[in-house]
């Protein structure tokens, strides 16, 4: 073995003095070096001056990795490869993944608008009250107008869509208009009556008039 791989015997050498592991644990730490240095061999740019070098090395280490198999009586090689084949499936995993939410994000600012609806001075309470009403318009046949659970699109919807005063609306301050129980949080905000100045009526009284 020392004629064949000279270069990669010596480096090792030390080591094997140095080691207080038992054969097995050498030999999978060995294999493990050569697996690490070929993989590492492979990355060496094709087009620079260390690259005929690196084949050759690659070349070695390979025909020395041919080797440690033959004398693996433990299987700590196949073990090791097996490893590595399952490390690159799930990069090859992880980048799927990433195409897959890159064209997600794609597609939802496809979606964005390109400025929001701006609600003017102090009238955010009054386009609030608004949607207040919506959630409580009845149909003629007795059927609310939207069938929502809960009041999280509507808050995130004015924090999303709209600005105030040209300024972004806080989730958090688009949140507290909109409580779920009133009575359950200190946060919550009313609307004054004095920007309540918006009223939503029903103008056909009978379904289909």
């Amino acid at each position: 073995m020392n004629a064949s791989f000279p270069t990669f015997t010596i480096s090792i050498l030390p080591i094997l003095d140095k080691f207080s592991g038992n054969e097995q644990d050498f030999h999978r730490y060995v294999s493990d070096i050569v697996s690490t240095r070929i993989a590492q061999l492979k990355l060496t740019d094709p087009f620079s001056r260390k690259a005929l070098r690196a084949k050759g090395q690659i070349q070695q280490l390979t025909a020395f990795q041919t080797l440690l198999h033959s004398v693996d009586q433990w299987n700590s090689s196949q073990a090791l490869e097996a490893v590595i084949a399952q490390n690159n499936k799930e990069i090859v995993d992880l980048r799927n993944q990433i195409t897959e939410l890159e064209g997600q994000l794609e597609a939802l600012r496809h979606h964005e608008p390109s400025t929001k609806i701006d609600i003017r001075d102090k009238h955010l309470p009054t386009f609030v009250h608004l949607i207040h009403q919506l959630q409580d318009l009845v149909l003629p046949d007795e059927r609310r107008l939207f069938n929502f659970q809960g009041q999280s699109a509507w808050y995130k919807l004015v924090s999303k869509y709209f600005t105030h005063d040209r300024k972004p609306i806080p989730i958090e301050t688009a949140r507290n208009y909109f409580p779920v129980q009133k009575e359950n949080t200190s946060k919550a905000i009313d609307v004054p009556k004095n920007l309540k100045v918006f009223k939503i009526i029903l103008t056909s009284p009978e379904p289909g008039s």
